[in-house]
């Protein structure tokens, strides 16, 4: 097939969120299958447009538009009209950020100029574009936004004018994600959570839902030989709230049980944009590493990788991750969101409070054979599951089950 894929960033096999790993696993299933145009847009940062230029190097084609242009005037230019369109309008932050005249003017002409069997539209920020064609079009909506930004705290806001601004915005995904969903003619997400939260908000949109869980390039396996005793791991992009929650959870009310029962436990938190509460956690036996080039050495030195996620939507790239490197996880319900396969429950252990965190962790910490065959078995599982193949495969039956052609 002939397919378009139009995403709000660059794919890259690592970067400061779990998108980017997400679309270069997409992007690496698609092309070895089928010929795929990419439409992306590309943010400040150097390791963004690096991650073009190695894309382009490899034979990709892509239109790649920059969010930023090269002078600071210009930058703060675009900010100023940002904040104005968003002050005057009606869209969500994330949506006005991600949208640049220059995408709209290469969707338009692509699509006039070429023929593809399949338009395929990465993220809610995707949405704001209109895609006028006859084409089959299926849009992934990685996190639906229905949890109140209320809910994303512990304790009162710490900067109410931050909070004001996050309610004003939550009530904007309300009204704009319906009509966004309208639009396509399938919308594809990665667990049932969300495919019931679509059927909610929109129930004339929940028979055009399919449950598609996302895929990753299987990394090396973790070294056992440099695990860390009592070590465990958080990993998390904090400017995602449900985050900011697991790790103050985490460091507040599950390491207190973990001192008491196993002496000498150690708490590494890794990913970019921590917030002063989270940066504030770090103690002799918590370390706030912020954001790291690369999150492996850390899988590495793991004993047990915890996920503690108590709010939020989508997938938790953090958890496969780590299940692909061979580590003993332990998590939530809501953190194995969109893992159990065909009737299989994925290999982790999942624990609903505090205490029986602290009771699966201390549990995997005692026994070595026993953590280690745990991931041992989360590799196999998410090999087979997870894989951008496999992931490709899930996609083509939901363009099978379209008929070809328009819903």
């Amino acid at each position: 097939m002939k397919i378009l894929l139009v995403t709000p960033m660059p794919p890259q096999p690592q970067g400061s969120g779990a998108i980017p790993v997400v679309l270069h696993a997409l992007l690496t299933g698609l092309t070895h299958r089928h010929q795929v145009t990419l439409v992306t847009v590309v943010g400040p940062e150097p390791a963004e447009q690096e991650a073009i230029e190695r894309l382009q190097v490899a034979g990709h084609e892509i239109f790649g538009v920059r969010l930023m242009k090269s002078t600071a005037y210009r930058r703060w230019q675009r900010r100023l009209r940002l904040i104005g369109a968003w002050l005057r309008g009606r869209y969500p932050w994330r949506t006005i950020w991600f949208s640049e005249p220059e995408i709209q003017r290469i969707l338009d002409r692509l699509l006039v100029e070429r023929r593809f069997d399949l338009v395929v539209v990465e993220d809610n920020a995707m949405g704001i574009y209109h895609y006028r064609t006859e084409t089959p079009t299926i849009f992934t909506e990685h996190e639906v936004r229905r949890a109140r930004p209320v809910n994303w705290h512990v304790g009162p806001p710490e900067d109410w004018l931050r909070w004001a601004f996050a309610e004003a915005d939550w009530q904007r995904w309300q009204k704009y994600q319906p009509p966004i969903w309208r639009r396509f003619d399938c919308v594809q997400v990665f667990s049932t959570r969300d495919a019931a939260a679509i059927g909610a908000l929109a129930p004339d949109v929940g028979a055009r839902v399919r449950v598609n869980p996302f895929g990753i390039n299987l990394p090396a396996v973790a070294d056992s030989n440099r695990e860390e005793e009592g070590t465990i791991l958080f990993v998390g992009n904090f400017a995602h709230p449900p985050n900011v929650d697991a790790a103050l959870w985490l460091g507040h009310e599950i390491m207190p049980r973990l001192r008491t029962r196993w002496p000498g436990v150690r708490l590494t938190i890794v990913g970019p944009f921590s917030p002063k509460a989270v940066k504030a956690l770090a103690c002799a036996d918590i370390y706030v590493a912020g954001l790291v080039p690369e999150i492996a050495p850390y899988l590495e030195r793991a004993a047990v990788v915890l996920a503690p996620v108590r709010i939020g939507g989508g997938m938790r790239m953090k958890v496969l991750q780590a299940m692909a490197s061979s580590r003993a996880v332990v998590t939530t319900p809501r953190g194995a969101d969109g893992l159990a396969m065909n009737g299989q429950q994925p290999p982790l252990i999942i624990a609903e409070n505090a205490e029986r965190i602290a009771d699966a962790v201390v549990a995997l910490l005692a026994d070595e054979s026993a953590r280690r065959e745990l991931g041992k078995r989360a590799r196999a599982f998410v090999a087979e599951h997870f894989s951008p193949s496999a992931y490709v495969r899930r996609l083509e039956a939901i363009y099978e089950e379209m008929g070809n052609g328009k819903k």
